[in-house]
């Protein structure tokens, strides 16, 4: 607390002395170079107290923590990121079918990730009204192999 004291009152008398300056001397020269040196003084008495708080500041430890502590599995993520490109596709391809005047009550591609990070889209589970133009919408879409699977509405 005598630190905070001391550091506005320090404050308090480089502000004064600058507004004395800007009074006292008159030559532009001189008001500018005498300004800029206390305005220094200010900028310093200012980090003096904010350098000194940090100071007093005790950081924690961070060796005793471990990432592995934190981690995730990889087979979750690689299931959420699976379902997650199965989502968006399956979107994608429901845009793509209603652009063509296809509506889609339902559709969902099985997506496979591999190692190196492609996606392998083996097959599409669609229900729409028109089932042959939606299949061909898709293959055209995803390829000529792409399995298209039926189901009722």
């Amino acid at each position: 607390m005598e630190n905070f004291k001391s550091t506005a009152a320090a404050i308090c008398f480089v502000s004064a002395g600058i507004c004395a300056v800007r009074s006292l001397v008159s030559g532009s020269v001189l008001r500018q170079k005498m300004e800029l040196i206390l305005k220094m003084v200010f900028a310093i008495v200012m980090l003096s107290h904010i350098i000194n708080g940090f100071a007093n500041i005790d950081l924690p430890n961070l060796s005793s923590y471990e990432l592995t502590d934190y981690g995730y599995s990889q087979e979750k993520y690689q299931l959420e990121l699976s379902r997650q490109s199965s989502i968006n596709i399956s979107e994608a391809l429901r845009q793509q079918l209603l652009s063509n005047g296809i509506n889609c009550e339902k559709i969902s591609a099985d997506v496979n990730i591999s190692e190196d990070g492609g996606i392998n889209i083996t097959k599409v589970t669609v229900s729409s009204d028109d089932n042959d133009g939606a299949a061909a919408i898709i293959r055209n879409c995803l390829g000529a192999d792409t399995e298209v699977e039926y189901v009722d509405n």
